[in-house]
């Protein structure tokens, strides 16, 4: 099944690297997750080559604001790391 990017709306981006294979950046899939998740995907037609995950990529500096603090400090920032879980 072929899905036509110009009738889902969803931007998507692609580079073939041969004749079927191609290379398929997912994520991050919604804007308040920047930088949670991304996957960059090989795939030889339907079937996947290899699969990188970037897990993070967004660095806040909590780790090094947390040296700074004591333990009930560190508590309250690494509480607040997750902002996905909230």
């Amino acid at each position: 099944m072929t899905i036509d990017a110009g009738k889902t709306g969803l931007p998507v981006d692609v580079e073939h690297v041969g004749e079927n294979r191609m290379l398929l950046n997912m994520g991050p899939q919604h804007p308040s997750t920047h930088g949670v998740l991304r996957l960059l995907i090989e795939l030889d037609g339907e079937v996947v080559r290899a699969c990188e995950a970037d897990m993070g990529y967004l660095h806040r500096g909590v780790e090094k604001l947390i040296e700074t603090h004591d333990y009930r400090g560190g508590i309250t920032l690494t509480d607040r790391m997750d902002y996905t879980a909230g």
